[in-house]
């Protein structure tokens, strides 16, 4: 690791090593490190043409194709900042996220790229579209940068120097840009390397979106540090995912909890018992017991449930695949990192003593971009405040207990949604669940749970209202459960519950 000091090392130290070995395959393309470092040498000389300089943002707004991994690792040959916009983005969305940013280019394409065009006016310091199609507005073809066989410009950052900007979700308000340095993707590609059973020439599927930290790190640093290939989906289907997996031969995927589920009984789920897959990585959103123990008890898959958020660059904490693991736990803190649950007062909280767990080491972020507030609210004392309530046992396992913000308080008593959700999801008809704290006149919030059924099951709400009712204390059983056919789910799969909040916000008061 000593070698590694910038992002563009990590694949530069591998070509260099073995040139001819698979690095990632795309539909019908497959490409070694040898000639993806050229591409991207190419890409980056090209951008450095167009006036791109160190430290210049460019915008990457595309879905999960080649041209996104090209892209990523030219703007860092170039010495620029990496900025990835969630496709799905709205017109606002994307104006706010790119201009916020100062992006001076954006790489777009498709219909996406017509976005673009649309809100061009807004975004003043745009100089360039680059538009990975022929026939996409853009006033520069990526193509022409890949063809222009320039050599990349000389190192010109330094490790603590900005990497990426990665935006969160905006749930509590405008989405925060996360900056990240080129030590925390370095470093915290390591601490995940070490801990997983890969070895040179396996094969990590990727499923996840590239906007997010999850593919990035866990499925293309990762497997860069080791000499993996990677293997991209174009999108996720539970349909046609253990044919895909018969046909790719991956070794490992990240998923989240949802997509778990939707494997379970997906076709080709029943010959899937032997399949290529060792490991699944699963993060982001809690994951049920009975999920985990069905999964691998059906698909003799180990799931490794770990934790990270963009702050802390992706990876805080994995369950072991060579130790015990636990269910329901997010895992032990991984190697150079401290992880800690601190009291409301500041103080570190003992075993099996709940509190917000806090994290540190040379991953976590320097800030968010351009907001010194949220910066100032989230890194006190060189800790990030994760807001995740957690706990840890006698043995150094951690435990999330929910989000602070999550959080129900229910006429005076603390409620946490993902105790509730636990107990619900052992309901044989339940696929997916939600709880959430409604407004309330009299209590202050009250408990709702919305439910999805799985497939071919009618769901009753107040059945399964009784079902928890007999397993749970009294002031945390739900007051009203709803049933929907599934639940919002954000572009990365995790269950949303902003719009349910949204959809049964005003339901006490409706009915009376």
């Amino acid at each position: 690791m000593s070698q590694l000091r910038l992002v563009p090392d990590l694949l530069r130290t591998q070509a260099q090593r073995d040139p001819d070995r698979p690095l990632v395959r795309w539909r019908d393309q497959a490409l070694t490190y040898g000639e993806f470092d050229a591409r991207t040498d190419a890409i980056a000389a090209g951008l450095a043409d167009l006036g791109v300089k160190p430290g210049d943002m460019v915008s990457v707004m595309l879905p999960n194709c080649l041209d996104f991994l090209e892209a990523w690792w030219g703007i860092a040959k170039a010495n620029g900042v990496f900025g990835p916009v969630n496709p799905a983005f709205t017109p606002p969305e994307a104006a706010y996220v790119i201009g916020h940013s100062e992006a001076v280019a954006v790489i777009t394409g498709g219909d996406i790229a017509r976005l673009i065009d649309g809100i061009r006016p807004e975004l003043d310091g745009v100089r360039h579209v680059i538009s990975i199609d022929e026939d996409s507005p853009g006033d520069v073809r990526f193509s022409a940068l890949r063809a222009s066989g320039g050599t990349a410009p000389a190192p010109a950052r330094e490790p603590d120097d900005l990497a990426q900007v990665l935006y969160t979700s905006g749930t509590t308000g405008k989405p925060k840009g996360a900056m990240v340095t080129h030590r925390m993707v370095v470093a915290n590609s390591g601490m995940a390397a070490e801990l997983l059973p890969l070895a040179p020439g396996d094969r990590l599927g990727m499923i996840l979106p590239l906007f997010h930290a999850n593919a990035q790190i866990a499925t293309c640093t990762v497997p860069m540090i080791v000499g993996c290939e990677i293997v991209m989906w174009e999108r996720f289907s539970a349909s046609t995912f253990w044919q895909t997996v018969r046909d790719l031969q991956p070794v490992s995927i990240s998923a989240v909890p949802t997509i778990l589920a939707a494997l379970m009984n997906a076709p080709g789920s029943e010959e899937a018992a032997h399949s290529s897959l060792r490991y699944i990585i699963c993060g982001a959103a809690p994951l049920s017991r009975e999920l985990m123990d069905g999964f691998e008890e059906k698909f003799d898959i180990r799931i490794l449930e770990g934790y990270g958020l963009t702050e802390s660059t992706c990876v805080s904490s994995l369950n072991p695949y060579y130790l015990e693991r636990k269910a329901g736990s997010i895992g032990l803190p991984v190697r150079g990192q401290d992880m800690r649950i601190r009291r409301e007062d500041g103080t570190d909280a003992g075993p099996n003593e709940r509190g917000e767990i806090v994290l540190r080491g040379p991953n976590i972020m320097p800030g968010y971009l351009k907001n010194p507030q949220a910066t100032a609210d989230s890194i006190r004392d060189g800790w990030l405040y994760t807001g995740d309530i957690g706990e840890m046992d006698d043995d150094g396992y951690f435990f999330i207990v929910d989000r602070t913000k999550d959080m129900i308080i229910r006429g005076g008593e603390n409620i946490y949604p993902r105790e509730i959700e636990e107990v619900i999801y052992e309901h044989p008809g339940v696929l997916e669940c939600a709880v959430i704290g409604i407004p309330h006149e009299v209590r202050g919030e009250e408990v709702l749970a919305v439910v999805a059924p799985k497939p071919g099951v009618t769901l009753d709400g107040e059945e399964v209202k009784e079902f928890a009712a007999a397993r749970l204390a009294r002031f945390k059983v739900p007051a009203q459960v709803e049933v929907a056919e599934e639940l919002p789910k954000t572009a990365t799969g995790k269950i949303s519950k902003g719009p349910l909040r949204e959809q049964f916000g005003n339901i006490w008061a409706a009915s009376k």
